[in-house]
């Protein structure tokens, strides 16, 4: 018995092991779509044949998406009405984007990133980098008039630091459900082949204390032994 229980708690903790990286990597995918779909929800949108003006308040890269699935709410003059939009394939847009001091802002193709949410959908067209914050004035044309173009950060869902990390750990916890399965069939088979081959058992046989006094006279207890001399020579 003793001997099996290292083997038991080393499976314990095989299977201890998987349910915990399992539950922390989930938390964290859960955390990482959550932050991901704010996001996207978060991206400034134009409908075509809007001049709209959009304030970046940080530097660095970002994408412009033509949007295939959402929604857009009231732009006033612009768009004046809330609606939804769904389509087949992403419109064609040309899009020009310029400082406030009139300086147009160089908009290069980029079409490496996209996105697919609940409530949105899309796919980059271009990209530009912000070398300083200020507010930029946007003009999108289009041959559909309800295409819809959105412009923010890297919005894949596959870029997520969070989302990623809690991947990785519901893969590692997979790896370790079944190192913990082998490890219990392992553990099983192996208390199968105790149970079915017990353990010889050693008997000692000790001579009685009568056997082993030398010279004792007195008499065999074997019922079959024959008689001594001196037993004839008190008949």
């Amino acid at each position: 018995m003793s001997d099996d229980m290292p083997k038991v708690r080393s499976v314990k903790w095989w299977w201890i092991s998987a349910v915990v990286v399992f539950a922390v990597g989930m938390t964290l995918a859960l955390i990482g779509v959550q932050r991901d779909q704010q996001l996207i929800s978060d991206l400034v949108r134009t409908p075509s044949g809007c001049v709209s003006t959009i304030d970046i308040s940080a530097t660095g890269r970002y994408y412009i998406y033509v949007e295939t699935k959402g929604t857009i709410a009231d732009l006033g003059p612009c768009n004046n009405d809330a609606r939804d939009y769904k389509f087949d394939s992403a419109p064609e847009v040309t899009v020009a984007l310029q400082s406030s001091a009139g300086t147009d802002v160089d908009v290069r193709p980029d079409d490496a990133v996209e996105y697919d949410a609940p409530d949105f959908a899309g796919k980059s067209v271009s990209t530009f980098v912000i070398a300083e914050p200020g507010t930029f004035t946007l003009v999108m044309q289009s041959n559909e008039p309800n295409a819809v173009i959105a412009i923010g950060r890297n919005a894949s869902m596959l870029d997520g630091a969070i989302l990623v990390s809690g991947a990785s750990l519901v893969l590692v916890a997979l790896a370790l459900l079944i190192l913990a399965i082998i490890a219990t069939r392992v553990s099983r088979r192996a208390r199968r082949r105790v149970a079915m081959n017990p353990r010889a058992e050693v008997y000692v046989n000790y001579p009685s204390s009568s056997d082993s006094i030398v010279g004792s006279d007195s008499r065999s207890t074997d019922p079959w032994a024959p008689p001594r001399p001196e037993d004839r020579a008190g008949q």
